[in-house]
């Protein structure tokens, strides 16, 4: 066997097996919620990498009902997908006339620099804005923080999406009497589906798992949402984990199911994007 042949297996190989110990270590602690919640504390603490003795079902029915994880997960639900209803929508059309109207560098740069601003920095200036326009305590607060908060991620990578878009399609439409308004939502944005479902899994995955502004935004315990009801479940002096385990598989089953549905469109849209742009 050539010495080139036996470097490629090796490599190989090695690849492989980097990327199976990755993946185990990935799995791994989704792995250890998943059998917590059907244990309870004596069997989580005395043996924690086995399979329950005895599969507690109850612990999801308790998480369910008895903590109003139902309640918080209908929040989440609501805001996370009108806020990923609204970003979609503004970002795609100021992304339609960055990338095929109006090439504006300077424009485009003032709507991309808010990837580059941390969270944490604008949480006071939004909890006295929201307290002084008297949005605190409600739903529309976080649709709000959550539709802006994700634009500029959202731009960026619509605009590097469209700009790979043949003009010939749309100078075709304009000519045959179609109107730019409906050139975009006849042709523009019904070929760009991979780079919405990116953004739009994206930006459903940042709602979804927030803590810190539904922490700070939401103090009504009908209106919180999951992050924030599921960290409830914590006891002042003592804590029943499997109920806690239970709530958190709960809060990854949903985005679980939505990366599945759109992981090839995803895909896609990564990529697409980063051709050209």
């Amino acid at each position: 066997m050539p010495t080139s042949s036996k470097r490629n297996i090796v490599i190989e190989i090695l690849k492989y097996t980097f990327l199976i110990i990755f993946g185990i270590l990935a799995l791994y602690p989704f792995v250890w919620i998943l059998l917590s919640s059907f244990k309870n504390n004596p069997e989580i603490y005395g043996s924690p990498f086995s399979l329950p003795k005895v599969w507690r079902f109850e612990n999801y029915i308790s998480a369910w009902s008895s903590a109003h994880i139902e309640t918080y997960f209908f929040n989440s639900i609501i805001i996370s997908f009108i806020s990923v209803g609204i970003t979609l929508l503004i970002s795609s059309m100021v992304s339609y006339v960055l990338s095929r109207i109006w090439n504006n560098m300077p424009m485009y740069t003032y709507f991309t620099l808010g990837i580059m601003i941390p969270p944490h920095v604008i949480l006071i200036p939004l909890f006295i804005l929201m307290r002084y326009l008297t949005l605190q305590d409600t739903r529309i607060s976080l649709i709000i923080i959550y539709s802006v908060g994700n634009l500029s991620l959202a731009i960026f990578t619509l605009v590097g999406f469209m700009k790979t878009l043949p003009k010939e399609l749309e100078e075709a439409a304009i000519i045959d009497g179609c109107s730019l308004f409906r050139a975009f939502f006849k042709i523009i944005l019904p070929l760009s589906k991979p780079g919405l479902a990116t953004v739009g899994t994206l930006t459903f995955l940042n709602n979804w798992n927030d803590y810190l502004f539904a922490l700070v935004m939401i103090s009504n315990p009908d209106l919180k949402t999951l992050t924030v009801g599921i960290a409830d479940l914590r006891g002042q002096y003592f804590t029943e984990y499997g109920p806690l385990c239970a709530g958190l598989v709960l809060a990854i089953v949903p985005v679980t199911i939505i990366y599945i549905l759109f992981q090839e469109q995803v895909i896609k849209g990564m990529t697409a994007g980063a051709v050209k742009g």
